[in-house]
């Protein structure tokens, strides 16, 4: 009895040894090291396989490698789902957003099963987290990288480029980080982005810059076209934040990043103007390099909001496809609103867009080269479930029109229908729906029918027998 009970207790000593050895387990405990992290990842991919998967981007000026984690119920599949991407550590000196990314996929995974909130951020849309774009920085404690860059000023400036094609073209000094980075996201077609900070406590939003360029602490606003989206974005972070839009320093706890400082060659208005994808940053802590007992405090500062961000910018704006109207063939078309001078398009192979908005109405505006224009009236409601706008556009020249639908709170499209509310053609649209899947079912039933009754003639013919009566008599008991 001694015996066994003494093997009982190792069994247990062994469980919970195994258990605390776990790197999951040490997230809010200390900063991982760039070799634990990478270790953290491989934890996280085989025990949520379901929703996740690792990839890299490229390496750094030492060799490390770039990993990003993807949270989504397909990873790497190319769907009508938008992408969100979080960026930490840009900053070698400014390590908690590589602890809070890993702690959001964690939670994530924990909660998918039962918590609707981790089940439409999982199953809507592909949030990618790249938790560390400065390995180097971080294992020397400092703000640059490898070569002593400083990431934050190493993207081609917007201001003053001026030419979307020469923002994509990395600059003659571009770090390995700030290649990968761009190349990233460039392929993959994200929204939204936020990048994560410290310094401060306060969501920053774009323009970064002045228009003649000027380092002036001027204390101005340099409004981008989509100000209202931004400003949108930022103050939900800020409140759903412990305490961010408490701040005294920051009105609501956001600052437009010109008026804050100017900032040129940043990576935020880059996102936005080169790469078709909102970006704002977020700084999460005035102090750096955050003490290790207050990790869990600072998970529970940023919790709702690191979830509330995506959800609002990827599914809480406006979204649709544009197809083709002579095939039905996806187009990769340019979608604009009326009255905000940025646009979106349209990606291949779904003809799939998203348009991130602040709740509103909008007219809402799809071209494409040889194709007639469609527009449609949306309202953007205020719960955050976004509005759906699908286009099908008509040749120039043909006798067709080209038209749209939508669905979601408050929509309105502009169908060239009268008459047809988007209800009944919603309900019209699934009742067919329904009747298609059902023709394509007996079409499958009654094809495998023939297939068996084919290959039992088959085997008669074969055996010498005559198969016709036994045939007909095979029918007979189906």
């Amino acid at each position: 009895a001694v015996w066994l009970a003494l093997l009982v207790l190792h069994g247990h000593m062994s469980a919970a040894a195994q258990s605390s050895s776990k790197l999951s387990d040490q997230l809010l405990k200390k900063y991982l090291s760039n070799h634990e992290l990478v270790a953290w990842m491989d934890e996280f991919t085989h025990k949520c396989s379901h929703i996740s998967r690792k990839y890299s981007i490229g390496k750094s000026v030492g060799g490390a490698e770039l990993w990003v984690l993807e949270i989504s119920d397909t990873p790497g599949v190319r769907d009508a789902k938008p992408h969100f991407k979080y960026v930490g550590n840009m900053h070698g000196n400014e390590p908690s957003g590589r602890m809070l990314l890993p702690q959001l996929a964690e939670w994530l995974c924990s909660n998918y099963e039962s918590n609707d909130t981790a089940q439409r951020l999982v199953d809507g849309l592909h949030t990618h987290l790249l938790v560390t774009m400065n390995p180097d920085g971080f294992a020397a404690r400092k703000r640059e990288n490898g070569n002593n860059v400083d990431l934050n000023r190493n993207f081609p400036d917007p201001i003053e480029l001026r030419s979307t094609e020469k923002m994509k073209q990395p600059l003659p000094n571009a770090q390995p980080e700030t290649v990968a980075m761009m190349k990233w996201t460039l392929e993959t077609p994200f929204v939204a982005s936020a990048n994560l900070h410290e310094g401060a406590i306060v969501a920053n939003y774009p323009f970064d810059g002045y228009p003649d360029h000027s380092e002036k602490l001027t204390g101005q606003r340099n409004p981008a076209p989509d100000d209202k989206a931004f400003q949108f974005f930022a103050k939900l972070y800020a409140k759903k934040h412990a305490y961010m839009a408490a701040s005294k320093e920051y009105p609501d706890g956001i600052t437009n990043g010109a008026q804050w400082y100017p900032v040129y060659g940043g990576m935020q208005d880059w996102n936005y103007l080169a790469a078709e994808c909102m970006a704002i940053t977020l700084e999460l802590s005035e102090a750096k390099w955050r003490p290790e007992p207050h990790l869990p405090l600072l998970w529970q500062e940023n919790r709702e909001a690191l979830l509330a961000l995506p959800l609002a910018a990827a599914l809480g704006g406006i979204s649709g496809t544009a197809v083709s109207a002579a095939d039905g063939s996806p187009l990769p078309a340019t979608v604009m609103l009326d009255g905000i001078a940025w646009n979106t398009s349209a990606r291949l192979p779904a003809g799939y867009f998203n348009r991130p908005a602040a709740p509103g109405s909008y007219t809402l505006r799809v071209v494409h080269p040889g194709y007639q224009p469609a527009s449609a009236a949306v309202i953007v409601p205020e719960d955050g479930s976004g509005v759906v706008a699908n286009f099908t556009l008509a040749q120039v020249g043909a006798d067709s029109s080209s038209s749209s639908s939508s669905s979601g709170a408050g929509s309105n499209a502009n169908t060239g229908k009268s008459g047809k509310s988007l209800i009944k053609l919603a309900k019209a649209a699934a009742v067919e729906h329904e009747k298609q899947q059902k023709r394509n079912m007996a079409m499958v039933i009654l094809s495998l029918l023939f297939c068996i009754v084919g290959a039992m003639a088959l085997m008669h013919v074969c055996s010498g027998r005559r198969p016709r009566q036994r045939l007909y008599s095979r029918v007979g008991t189906l």
